[in-house]
């Protein structure tokens, strides 16, 4: 025990003193100490663990030592006999605490108390580890309170606000300052020091000027505050230091702090705030942002580009050429295959999906979606990959119509008009969807779009209509009824294609905001010009649905 600085200094002096051979006889200590304290935040391993002590080691074949629960009772007798013969606070606030944590008997709750005590006595000791001694009195002042002994909690305190002074006289260790406090603050009102809100605030100017310690100060202020106009004053401060720290910084991390004042704003109900916060978010350009381009090469043999491209125009007939095209995709296959290979890159290149990022509107420069864990991450990279598959069909759709031109020449409006009259697309509509076609090969893709994508929904609207949803929102009390939005549609429109693939698709191509999200985009006049490669999917999803014929079947 002596000298030892930590609960891992004590498990490996145990561990390297037993004599080989007799390890089973004295694995009893070499568990106690070879635990750790799992972080309230911890969630998921607390619920694992089925308790505040979690293994220090774990590996595929095992973990050291074993879950509480699963230590065998020779053991947990083991530790009784050693709490009662060892009077070093190392081993009686270890022991006494896992005692408690079993309710082994007899008299638990005296091992709690006699642990906690302890745990006060190392948080004063010189040779202990300052973060140790931290951690320590945060789970004494917890037992304490399990116990429910208020004296004892009124000791821990005690022993906390002593410490508190100490490191805000330091001005060097933050972190075991606002862990102690945060913890103080969790104490129910009457318990609390009456000097904790002074010493939050005195937090607040000895390490303020960094603005994640100046957040963890107001967020403590708040708590302490009774007042709803003063939580409401300090809620603005805080969101008001994102916003000025976003000012002083650069690039990305610029948009990144904007974002956490705007996300203040939201929670804390600071409509005006959120406003003007979203006014400055979507001003920052490109070039504020300082992205830097990487990019790649990847090789195509020609013969084969050439082969595919030309397997759209071998047949005599136009029509049917048209409608090889349109039956193409789609592109970015079926979600089920889609989802396994970003799976498997997630698992061979793992460490792209460790960091979060943050997905910018390509128009507006401002971030959508951030992607923070493995499912937010993968919903990212499923939307990327479809949208470099449907990237890469662009440039093929752009070749076809092309040659399609060149093989075929440009069929008449009348002959085009009645092409594309089919189930979904009355006469009136494939009037415009044959203009769309003549405007783009004509070299004006921009002014094909925006006749086309009006078309393209109004034929999904019959698709819904023909297989009996709701297009129509009807009127509800005092408020009018109107068309249902067709992102709306279409996602109920799931199950109904005869593909997975072209519903995802087209939810990605039209209305999804980390797709291509053309008919909101073209809607909504947030881009100037649309590109010709952007044009040519449009052409290439109508000649997709008229090839589409209704069966009133339930979807599956």
């Amino acid at each position: 025990m002596a000298d030892a600085t930590s609960w891992y200094d004590i498990f490996r002096r145990f561990r390297d003193a037993v004599p080989e051979g007799e390890e089973l006889r004295h694995r009893a200590l070499i568990w106690a100490f070879g635990y750790d304290l799992v972080s309230p935040s911890e969630t998921e391993r607390l619920d694992r663990e089925g308790s505040v002590f979690g293994a220090m080691f774990e590996f595929a074949e095992g973990r050291v030592p074993p879950r509480l629960a699963d230590v065998p009772k020779e053991d947990v007798d083991a530790w009784v006999d050693a709490f009662d013969a060892i009077t070093d606070p190392r081993v009686r606030s270890r022991l006494g605490d896992l005692l408690w944590s079993l309710k082994a008997q007899p008299d638990p709750h005296l091992k709690a108390r006699a642990a906690c005590e302890s745990l006060v006595e190392l948080s004063d000791t010189d040779e202990w580890g300052p973060m140790e001694a931290t951690e320590g009195l945060v789970r004494a002042l917890n037992i304490s309170r399990e116990v429910g002994d208020d004296p004892l909690t009124a000791r821990v305190v005690e022993r906390a606000i002593e410490l508190i002074d100490v490191e805000l006289e330091r001005n060097d260790r933050p972190g075991i300052v606002f862990t102690l406090l945060r913890s103080l603050c969790g104490l129910r009102p009457a318990q609390r020091p009456a000097e904790l809100l002074s010493l939050v605030q005195r937090a607040a100017v000895t390490y303020g000027s960094d603005s994640h310690n100046l957040e963890s100060a107001i967020e403590l202020e708040a708590v302490l505050t009774p007042s709803a106009e003063d939580r409401r004053a300090l809620r603005v401060r805080q969101a008001e230091l994102w916003r000025d720290t976003a000012r002083e910084a650069e690039g990305i991390l610029r948009a990144s702090f904007l974002e956490k004042a705007l996300d203040i704003a939201r929670t804390h109900g600071l409509a005006d705030l959120a406003r003007a916060l979203r006014v400055e978010i979507q001003s920052l350009t490109e070039a504020d942002l300082d992205l830097k381009a990487i990019s790649t090469d990847v090789e195509i043999d020609r013969e084969t580009v050439e082969r595919f491209h030309a397997a759209f125009v071998q047949f005599d007939g136009w029509q049917a050429s048209l409608s090889a095209f349109g039956a193409h995709g789609p592109p970015g296959g079926e979600p089920e295959g889609l989802e396994r290979q970003v799976e498997q890159l997630m698992t061979d290149h793992p460490v792209q999906y460790l960091m979060s990022k943050v997905v910018f509107d390509p128009d507006f420069d401002a971030p959508i979606f951030r992607a923070l864990d493995d499912e937010s991450h993968k919903i990212a990279a499923v939307a990327q990959s479809r949208w470099m598959a449907s990237q890469f069909w662009a440039l093929s759709a752009v070749a076809v119509l092309e040659r399609f031109a060149n093989r075929y020449g440009k069929p008449s409006h009348e002959d085009l008009t009645e092409f594309f009259t089919s189930t979904l697309i009355d006469a009136g509509m494939a009037d415009r969807v044959a203009l769309a076609f003549e405007l783009w090969w004509d070299d004006r893709p921009d002014e094909s779009a925006h006749l086309l994508v009006p078309r393209i929904e109004a034929a999904l609207r019959n698709l819904a209509r023909e297989i009996g949803l709701p297009i129509i929102r009807e009127p509800y009390g005092g408020k009018p009824g109107g068309v249902r939005p067709l992102g709306e549609l279409l996602h109920q429109l799931r199950g109904r294609f005869g593909s997975p693939g072209w519903h995802a698709y087209l939810l990605h191509l039209l209305v999804d905001p980390l797709g291509l999200n053309l008919r909101n985009v073209i809607a909504h006049g947030v881009r100037a010009r649309i590109a010709r490669t952007d044009a040519a999917l449009l052409l290439h999803a109508a000649a997709f649905l008229r090839l589409l014929e209704v069966q009133n079947q339930p979807p599956e």
